[in-house]
Protein backbone atom coordinates (compact mmCIF):
# COMPACT_ATOMS: atom_id res chain seq x y z
CA UNK A 1 0.00 0.00 0.00
CA UNK A 2 1.79 3.36 -0.75
CA UNK A 3 2.57 5.73 2.45
CA UNK A 4 -0.07 8.23 1.65
CA UNK A 5 -3.15 5.84 1.44
CA UNK A 6 -1.73 3.93 4.83
CA UNK A 7 -1.24 7.22 6.58
CA UNK A 8 -5.32 8.14 5.60
CA UNK A 9 -6.37 5.21 6.70
CA UNK A 10 -4.17 5.21 10.38
CA UNK A 11 -5.51 8.83 10.74
CA UNK A 12 -9.35 8.30 9.76
CA UNK A 13 -9.22 5.09 12.45
CA UNK A 14 -7.46 7.47 14.94
CA UNK A 15 -10.34 10.17 14.43
CA UNK A 16 -13.02 7.41 15.10
CA UNK A 17 -10.93 6.35 18.25
CA UNK A 18 -10.64 9.69 19.84
CA UNK A 19 -14.14 10.72 18.51
CA UNK A 20 -15.37 7.66 20.57
CA UNK A 21 -13.26 8.18 23.67
CA UNK A 22 -14.79 11.94 23.82
CA UNK A 23 -18.60 10.90 23.70
CA UNK A 24 -17.89 8.19 26.35
CA UNK A 25 -15.74 10.58 28.39
CA UNK A 26 -19.22 13.49 28.46
CA UNK A 27 -21.42 11.16 29.08
CA UNK A 28 -19.74 9.38 31.98
CA UNK A 29 -19.42 12.32 33.19
CA UNK A 30 -22.79 13.72 32.54
CA UNK A 31 -24.06 11.08 34.79
CA UNK A 32 -22.89 12.95 38.11
CA UNK A 33 -25.01 16.12 36.98
CA UNK A 34 -28.09 15.17 38.72
CA UNK A 35 -25.76 13.98 42.34
CA UNK A 36 -26.84 17.47 44.20
CA UNK A 37 -28.46 18.30 46.73
CA UNK A 38 -30.97 20.46 47.49
CA UNK A 39 -30.16 24.07 49.28
CA UNK A 40 -30.95 23.60 52.70
CA UNK A 41 -29.93 27.00 54.05
CA UNK A 42 -27.67 28.11 55.82
CA UNK A 43 -28.64 26.41 59.37
CA UNK A 44 -29.06 23.16 58.47
CA UNK A 45 -29.47 20.61 61.01
CA UNK A 46 -27.85 17.23 60.84
CA UNK A 47 -30.95 15.24 60.75
CA UNK A 48 -32.60 17.45 57.83
CA UNK A 49 -28.68 16.77 56.13
CA UNK A 50 -28.49 12.88 56.89
CA UNK A 51 -32.45 13.34 55.52
CA UNK A 52 -31.53 14.92 52.30
CA UNK A 53 -28.44 12.02 51.71
CA UNK A 54 -31.26 9.65 51.81
CA UNK A 55 -33.09 10.97 49.32
CA UNK A 56 -30.23 10.84 46.86
CA UNK A 57 -29.76 7.12 47.58
CA UNK A 58 -31.98 6.39 44.46
CA UNK A 59 -30.05 8.84 42.18
CA UNK A 60 -26.64 7.49 43.52
CA UNK A 61 -27.57 3.71 42.53
CA UNK A 62 -28.56 4.69 39.17
CA UNK A 63 -25.62 7.24 38.69
CA UNK A 64 -23.43 3.61 39.97
CA UNK A 65 -24.62 1.74 37.28
CA UNK A 66 -25.05 3.35 34.54
CA UNK A 67 -21.04 4.50 35.32
CA UNK A 68 -20.61 0.54 35.49
CA UNK A 69 -22.34 0.13 32.27
CA UNK A 70 -20.95 2.83 30.33
CA UNK A 71 -17.46 1.57 31.34
CA UNK A 72 -18.31 -1.78 30.45
CA UNK A 73 -19.52 -0.48 27.47
CA UNK A 74 -15.81 1.61 26.67
CA UNK A 75 -14.23 -1.53 27.72
CA UNK A 76 -15.66 -3.86 24.81
CA UNK A 77 -14.97 -0.28 22.43
CA UNK A 78 -11.38 -0.02 23.90
CA UNK A 79 -11.20 -4.29 22.99
CA UNK A 80 -12.66 -3.98 19.20
CA UNK A 81 -10.76 -1.53 18.16
CA UNK A 82 -7.03 -3.11 19.14
CA UNK A 83 -8.01 -5.28 16.37
CA UNK A 84 -9.77 -3.28 14.28
CA UNK A 85 -7.23 -2.07 11.15
CA UNK A 86 -9.71 -0.50 8.78
CA UNK A 87 -12.97 1.52 8.46
CA UNK A 88 -15.55 2.38 5.98
CA UNK A 89 -18.69 4.54 6.10
CA UNK A 90 -20.76 1.47 7.72
CA UNK A 91 -18.45 1.18 10.21
CA UNK A 92 -18.73 4.37 11.08
CA UNK A 93 -22.65 4.80 10.53
CA UNK A 94 -22.60 1.68 12.80
CA UNK A 95 -19.95 3.40 15.68
CA UNK A 96 -22.39 6.56 15.58
CA UNK A 97 -25.04 4.70 16.45
CA UNK A 98 -23.48 3.69 19.45
CA UNK A 99 -22.18 6.60 20.49
CA UNK A 100 -25.67 8.22 20.06
CA UNK A 101 -27.22 5.49 22.26
CA UNK A 102 -24.38 6.47 25.10
CA UNK A 103 -24.74 9.90 24.86
CA UNK A 104 -28.57 9.42 25.28
CA UNK A 105 -28.10 7.33 28.59
CA UNK A 106 -27.82 9.94 31.09
CA UNK A 107 -31.13 11.14 30.02
CA UNK A 108 -33.02 7.95 31.50
CA UNK A 109 -30.52 7.68 34.29
CA UNK A 110 -31.92 11.00 35.47
CA UNK A 111 -35.73 10.01 35.25
CA UNK A 112 -34.77 6.55 36.98
CA UNK A 113 -32.66 8.63 40.00
CA UNK A 114 -35.78 11.75 39.99
CA UNK A 115 -38.85 9.43 39.62
CA UNK A 116 -37.67 5.49 41.14
CA UNK A 117 -39.04 2.43 40.11
CA UNK A 118 -41.80 3.31 37.94
CA UNK A 119 -42.23 0.43 35.52
CA UNK A 120 -42.14 2.43 32.26
CA UNK A 121 -39.02 4.21 33.37
CA UNK A 122 -37.31 0.81 34.63
CA UNK A 123 -37.77 -0.36 30.43
CA UNK A 124 -36.91 2.95 29.43
CA UNK A 125 -34.05 2.21 31.18
CA UNK A 126 -33.27 -1.16 30.28
CA UNK A 127 -34.24 -0.89 26.79
CA UNK A 128 -31.69 1.88 26.01
CA UNK A 129 -28.72 0.31 27.54
CA UNK A 130 -29.73 -2.65 25.98
CA UNK A 131 -29.53 -0.89 22.66
CA UNK A 132 -25.81 0.48 22.94
CA UNK A 133 -24.98 -2.94 24.34
CA UNK A 134 -26.31 -5.17 20.97
CA UNK A 135 -24.85 -2.07 18.46
CA UNK A 136 -21.57 -3.07 19.64
CA UNK A 137 -21.39 -6.71 19.33
CA UNK A 138 -23.55 -5.70 15.72
CA UNK A 139 -20.53 -3.60 15.02
CA UNK A 140 -17.65 -6.05 15.96
CA UNK A 141 -19.36 -8.58 13.52
CA UNK A 142 -19.27 -5.97 10.93
CA UNK A 143 -15.83 -5.76 11.11
CA UNK A 144 -14.90 -9.50 11.01
CA UNK A 145 -17.41 -10.17 8.08
CA UNK A 146 -15.81 -7.20 6.02
CA UNK A 147 -12.30 -8.49 6.88
CA UNK A 148 -11.31 -4.84 8.88
CA UNK A 149 -9.76 -6.58 11.83
CA UNK A 150 -6.14 -7.60 12.16
CA UNK A 151 -4.65 -10.82 10.42
CA UNK A 152 -3.75 -12.13 13.54
CA UNK A 153 -6.94 -11.86 15.18
CA UNK A 154 -7.52 -14.76 17.28
CA UNK A 155 -10.52 -16.83 16.43
CA UNK A 156 -11.44 -18.03 20.12
CA UNK A 157 -10.95 -14.16 20.92
CA UNK A 158 -13.53 -12.99 17.90
CA UNK A 159 -16.07 -15.33 19.55
CA UNK A 160 -15.44 -14.44 23.22
CA UNK A 161 -15.94 -10.73 22.52
CA UNK A 162 -19.26 -11.18 20.83
CA UNK A 163 -20.38 -13.60 23.55
CA UNK A 164 -19.29 -11.30 26.40
CA UNK A 165 -21.08 -8.67 24.46
CA UNK A 166 -24.56 -9.97 23.54
CA UNK A 167 -24.76 -11.17 27.75
CA UNK A 168 -25.58 -7.84 28.69
CA UNK A 169 -28.29 -6.80 26.73
CA UNK A 170 -29.71 -10.45 27.35
CA UNK A 171 -29.69 -9.87 30.95
CA UNK A 172 -31.06 -6.43 30.37
CA UNK A 173 -34.04 -7.60 28.04
CA UNK A 174 -34.49 -10.21 29.71
CA UNK A 175 -35.08 -9.09 33.31
CA UNK A 176 -38.27 -7.06 31.58
CA UNK A 177 -40.02 -10.51 31.33
CA UNK A 178 -39.77 -10.04 35.28
CA UNK A 179 -41.50 -6.96 35.47
CA UNK A 180 -45.41 -8.98 35.66
CA UNK A 181 -44.52 -10.91 38.65
CA UNK A 182 -42.26 -8.90 40.68
CA UNK A 183 -41.50 -4.82 42.16
CA UNK A 184 -39.58 -3.10 39.49
CA UNK A 185 -36.31 -2.88 42.43
CA UNK A 186 -36.31 -6.90 42.21
CA UNK A 187 -35.38 -6.31 38.16
CA UNK A 188 -32.91 -3.82 38.93
CA UNK A 189 -31.41 -6.12 41.60
CA UNK A 190 -30.96 -8.65 38.84
CA UNK A 191 -28.83 -6.77 36.48
CA UNK A 192 -26.01 -7.10 39.18
CA UNK A 193 -26.17 -10.89 37.82
CA UNK A 194 -23.88 -8.90 34.67
CA UNK A 195 -21.29 -9.39 36.81
CA UNK A 196 -20.95 -13.20 37.54
CA UNK A 197 -22.00 -13.79 33.55
CA UNK A 198 -19.14 -11.63 32.51
CA UNK A 199 -16.73 -13.63 34.78
CA UNK A 200 -18.30 -17.30 33.47
CA UNK A 201 -18.45 -16.08 30.07
CA UNK A 202 -14.64 -15.00 30.17
CA UNK A 203 -13.65 -18.42 31.88
CA UNK A 204 -15.61 -20.26 29.62
CA UNK A 205 -14.57 -18.83 26.57
CA UNK A 206 -11.25 -16.97 27.21
CA UNK A 207 -7.93 -17.45 25.61
CA UNK A 208 -5.98 -16.49 28.76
Amino acid sequence: MPAEARDRRVFGLERLVFFSDAVFAIAITLLVIDLRLPDLGDHVSNQQLSAALGALVPRIFAYALSFWVIGLYWLAHWRRYQYIERVDETLIALNLLLLGLVAFMPFPTALIGEFGDRPGIVVLYAGILSAAGAVGPVTWLYALRRGLVARDLPEAYARLTVIRAFSVPAIMLGSLLLLPVVSPQWVESSWFLIVPVQFIVARRYGTG
